[in-house]
């Protein structure tokens, strides 16, 4: 089996079939709303001077990204679907209206846009957690940053801070700014972090980062927020999808806060389909509300772990609850044409014995402890012994809309 197969524990991978993006600035300068259903065109003018053709539909609703051009100040726009196209064509690369909507300019279906603010904030890309329980990073710092969108008032504001899984942010833009407009009806600000854009990494090889820098890199946007003159530093919340979901919950891990954050705490968390198959030995996590969403027919990231884990934190007093979704499968806050989709190529370790991490930062994973390397080290050889192939995605409108409402319902409740 190639390795380049082998995904993370709790990783999902999104892959875009779009034009590589490298011509544009990295960071996108506003968010940008669509005014109505179009189909689109676009062309791409290849070097032997073939022409590449990618048809797409946007939706009244929707949301695009805007980037400049590197070369120039030409404006390009991308969807969470990895939709890319130019407000303006040159002879390399055109955008046309497919004739439904023949008649109508690019620009006219460009609706309000709002500049993105960003938030910068330092980091280390830990091989393990060994590295950060001895504070001894193989790698040189990284600056990191995210976008930070606060109610448009004066004054100190709760915040919850969304980390994404192995998908890269972009790709959730959808459902981002839908749940920004609720949190800001309840006069809660929205930071979303990005791991990925300024260590370089791309969508394809987002699974290469670990749980370990995941994990460390919320601690620093908790530093970093509770530092911020327009947010309130006893009212940060967290949020995570996937992979994301576990950063959710391992940041409530007192020995890991006591390390990084002097102490300081999340005010309430929220992991969405995390996975549950590799936690912390100790079940004693900080005395915060958390509430679990999970899905019924998670194929990826299994809810029974989830509910074990749950069980066990509920044992030791944790302050924990878990919502399932009847009917979801994983990643469904991303609504798709289809409501499910097997991914054959995609890996999995539903077939592994789930484990944790030792005192010492390493895994205990299919009854063995994996020490002294790193954890993509540690995954290329568990992933031998019990990985396979595999992966169901999928996600309703209503499914999505729910985990809008429950998010905003939580932290509503415990970021006031």
């Amino acid at each position: 089996m190639k390795k380049f197969l082998v995904i993370l524990v709790v990783s999902l991978l999104f892959i875009s079939n779009s034009y590589a993006t490298h011509f544009l600035t990295k960071k996108a300068r506003a968010v940008c709303t669509v005014n109505q259903d179009i189909d689109l065109i676009m062309n791409w003018k290849h070097d032997d001077g073939s022409w590449e053709v990618e048809e797409f539909s946007l939706k009244k609703g929707d949301y695009l990204k805007m980037h400049f051009h590197k070369n120039n100040s030409d404006k390009w726009y991308v969807g969470s679907d990895g939709e890319i196209f130019p407000l303006k064509n040159t002879d390399w690369d055109r955008v046309e209206v497919s004739k439904k909507y023949e008649g109508t300019k690019i620009k006219d279906i460009i609706g309000s846009c709002k500049k993105i603010k960003y938030i910068k904030y330092k980091s280390h890309t830990a091989n393990s957690f060994n590295e950060i329980f001895n504070k001894k990073y193989s790698s040189k710092s990284v600056k990191l940053s995210g976008e930070l969108y606060l109610p448009d008032k004066k004054g100190k504001f709760p915040v919850l801070y969304v980390q994404h899984g192995t998908a890269h942010p972009n790709r959730h833009t959808y459902f981002f700014q839908k749940l920004i407009v609720e949190m800001h009806k309840k006069n809660i600000g929205v930071f979303i972090g990005d791991s990925y854009t300024n260590r370089g990494i791309k969508q394809k090889d987002g699974w290469k980062l670990g749980l370990a820098t995941r994990v460390l890199d919320g601690l620093n946007v908790l530093n970093t927020l509770s530092k911020h003159k327009n947010i309130d530093e006893n009212k940060i919340g967290i949020t995570g999808y996937s992979y994301g979901g576990m950063v959710a919950f391992y940041t409530a891990y007192p020995k890991l806060l006591d390390l990084v954050s002097n102490g300081k705490q999340f005010a309430a968390y929220m992991p969405v389909y995390p996975g549950c198959d590799l936690v912390f030995k100790d079940m004693k996590l900080v005395n915060k509300p958390m509430l679990m969403l999970h899905a019924e027919f998670d194929d990826y990231a299994p809810i029974v772990d989830c509910i074990n884990y749950v069980k066990k934190l509920k044992e030791n007093k944790n302050p924990v609850e878990l919502k399932i979704y009847k009917g979801a499968y994983h990643g469904f806050v991303s609504v798709r044409e289809k409501e499910k989709e097997f991914l054959p190529d995609i890996g999995n370790f539903i077939n592994c014995e789930p484990g944790y991490i030792t005192d010492e930062g390493y895994w205990f994973y299919n009854n063995k402890e994996w020490q002294n390397m790193t954890e993509l080290e540690a995954v290329n050889l568990i992933w031998e012994q019990c990985g396979q192939l595999g992966v169901t995605i999928g996600g309703t409108f209503e499914q999505q809309q729910q985990a809008i409402l429950d998010t905003v319902n939580f932290f509503n409740k415990y970021l006031k």
